[in-house]
């Protein structure tokens, strides 16, 4: 699932209104008045929004509203709960901060409203205080946690999860078995950089440039049950390639299938990027089709250039977009 932030519209108005007429909602929002009003849709979306409110969007449809600068805010749509739409316009929220930015956020949530505690903590989010609020939903004074992010801590908890894997950043403790598995002939022939034989040192000096989640290019490691058993990432630029391997030993049980459509789709969404490409050779069909399930298309071919391969081979080009 895609997921973006864009501009409040007049078309917002009725979503807004309708989803906030669900009080387990509104009780957690302090500054919403209760009943919640048509007029006060169209106040808000026509007055009090400022550019920094924003929709949540999911494959095209409202979602939410998030507020991405001062304090971050948000609430979700009652049908997108529970399926990470929260977390990954956050994350959004907090990539836009971050480039911009190296301040650490705030943010603040009712006691007792143990999703948005979750959701803040999963993103790096430490607590730091505690207050008071008076919710206009009832009038009532009630404590609130005070949370802060810096951009070291985010960094650090980004994560992509799937049913079996983690992506997550890569450290040094991952080089050498990233080492092991990119240098083996099967696997660094299909890759552009890695070749058998390649040093650690020189592998490492290829990684760690990239070692940084928040830009591009960057590698992160794949995790199965804590160990790391691959890399995927993405290059620089405005239409990017993306770029993965995986532990031979681990082939065969659809693994692929699973982290690149999703790492694709959270790249996508962080850095709002429209297209992303990728290159395969012609002797690696198995990848062609990982690459198809995840959404891409062949768009040409051509020779290219493997530091695993004595000559240039025949691949394919690709792209999702």
């Amino acid at each position: 699932m895609r997921v973006a932030l864009r501009a409040l519209s007049p078309h917002d108005i009725y979503p807004i209104y309708r989803e906030l007429q669900d009080a387990e909602t509104v009780k957690w929002l302090s500054s919403v008045p209760w009943p919640y009003q048509r007029e006060d849709a169209v106040a808000f979306v026509t007055e009090f929004a400022t550019p920094d409110d924003l929709v949540i969007t999911a494959d095209g449809d409202f979602a939410g509203v998030i507020r991405v600068a001062g304090e971050i805010g948000y609430w979700v749509a009652q049908n997108y709960r529970r399926n990470g739409v929260g977390r990954r316009a956050a994350q959004i929220a907090m990539f836009r901060h971050f480039a911009q930015s190296d301040a650490p956020q705030q943010a603040t949530h009712i006691e007792g409203n143990l999703p948005s505690r979750q959701l803040l903590l999963s993103i790096g989010f430490r607590e730091t205080g505690r207050g008071e609020v008076t919710r206009r939903f009832d009038g009532a004074t009630l404590p609130q946690r005070i949370l802060q992010l810096s951009r070291a801590d985010f960094a650090a908890s980004l994560d992509i999860r799937t049913p079996r894997c983690r992506i997550t950043p890569m450290t040094d403790a991952d080089i050498p078995t990233l080492h092991r598995i990119a240098t083996q002939p099967d696997v660094a022939k299909m890759l552009m950089r890695f070749f058998p034989g390649q040093s650690l040192a020189e592998l490492a000096r290829l990684m760690r440039p990239a070692m940084n989640p928040l830009k591009r290019p960057a590698r992160l490691a794949i995790r199965m049950d804590g160990r790391c058993i691959g890399s995927i990432g993405v290059d620089s630029g405005k239409t990017p390639s993306v770029f993965y391997f995986l532990a031979p030993e681990i082939s065969g049980q659809g693994i692929a299938s699973e982290v690149v459509p999703a790492f694709c789709d959270a790249v996508q969404d962080w850095h709002r990027l429209d297209i992303l490409r990728a290159q395969v050779f012609s002797d690696n069909p198995a990848s062609r089709r990982v690459l198809e399930k995840s959404g891409f298309v062949v768009t040409g071919s051509d020779l290219m250039l493997s530091a695993g391969r004595k000559a240039p081979g025949q691949g394919w080009i690709m792209q999702r977009g």
